[in-house]
């Protein structure tokens, strides 16, 4: 186990800060905000953004919000009011829930995992493909049965293809918001999308058309990516709306 100091710091790590302090403050000028804010990278604030609001009629004051560990803020409070005696200061501090990286204020990122799949990953991975795979029998041969044009211009790969981007792309911005977890992450994307769609049929189906009719065979293939690209963005912009 490592060794923790007063500070609740492990050796050679810095803990993660439990809250944060925001020190806001009304400004009546652009040089006056340049100043705090070089003051504030000088004394190694993490953040400071300054905002000003549209105007109305007059000019519009200049709020500077700066964002650091409290005992950091309040340290160089002092400094801050020596700078801009007139100007008030108002402090607030908030708790903080979850911290990723753990030196995000000091400027830490994310480091990318080594990969790694366990048997339950594997095994959501294979139950969804399973599905996917079977649904993708159940389109295409419903669609050599609907139509016999379908020998000709296998429009049931290309259905597959133009949902399963329309899926991906949906998962795929629930995933960048957090909204579903690794374990949807296998099942749907990896798995069952992932065996729905089909890139080798399609490349083996566009050379086929293409062999019987070049027309045909360019009306295949870049039909189907544009029609997939298409899904992709409606896709992530309805998921988006409905967030």
């Amino acid at each position: 186990m490592r060794k923790r100091n007063r500070k609740g710091k492990a050796d050679g790590v810095e803990a993660p800060p439990k809250e944060v302090a925001q020190a806001t403050l009304r400004l009546q000028s652009e040089l006056e905000c340049e100043r705090v804010v070089r003051l504030a990278h000088a004394r190694g604030i993490a953040s400071a953004t300054a905002y000003r609001p549209p105007k109305d009629g007059a000019e519009s004051p200049i709020f500077l919000m700066l964002v650091d560990e409290p005992e950091d803020i309040e340290r160089f409070l002092p400094e801050l009011k020596n700078t801009v005696p007139k100007v008030s200061v108002s402090v607030v501090r908030e708790e903080i829930e979850h911290v990723s990286p753990h030196d995000f204020l000091r400027g830490g990122v994310l480091v990318s995992k080594p990969f790694g799949a366990s048997s339950r990953q594997v095994g959501w991975v294979f139950a969804g493909g399973s599905l996917g795979a079977g649904a993708r029998l159940l389109v295409e041969t419903g669609a050599s049965y609907a139509t016999p044009f379908h020998a000709v211009f296998p429009w049931g790969t290309m259905l597959v293809n133009v949902l399963g981007s329309f899926g991906i792309a949906v998962f795929g911005a629930l995933l960048f918001e957090r909204f579903v977890g690794e374990r949807e992450r296998m099942f749907w994307v990896l798995g069952f999308l992932g065996s729905f769609t089909t890139f080798s049929s399609f490349a083996l189906q566009t050379s086929e058309t293409w062999g019987a009719s070049p027309f045909l065979g360019t009306l295949y293939g870049g039909g189907s990516m544009i029609l997939g690209l298409v899904a992709a963005l409606a896709g992530l912009r309805l998921t988006r709306s409905l967030m």
